[in-house]
């Protein structure tokens, strides 16, 4: 029982360490945002539906107009 306690005791600081480096990666600031950077159609191209292959953080901060910078291709 205690060698328990003693893994528990090391393993979880480890996991919350782990646990909060990734909630970091994943946020975005305030003049941030996610823009997809690859896409792919879905169905014919005269439909217009896309699906978005790949997604990249783009920093608005030094826009003029940010809110049209978060919007995403600009």
């Amino acid at each position: 029982m205690v060698s328990i306690l003693k893994w528990l005791i090391i393993l979880l600081p480890v996991l919350l360490m782990v646990v909060a480096s990734e909630e970091k990666i994943n946020t975005l600031k305030k003049d941030e945002a996610w823009i997809c950077v690859r896409w792919q159609w879905v169905s014919t191209a005269n439909d217009g539906k896309v699906n978005c292959i790949e997604w990249a953080k783009q920093d608005c901060s030094n826009r003029l107009h940010k809110d049209i910078c978060k919007l995403g291709g600009f």
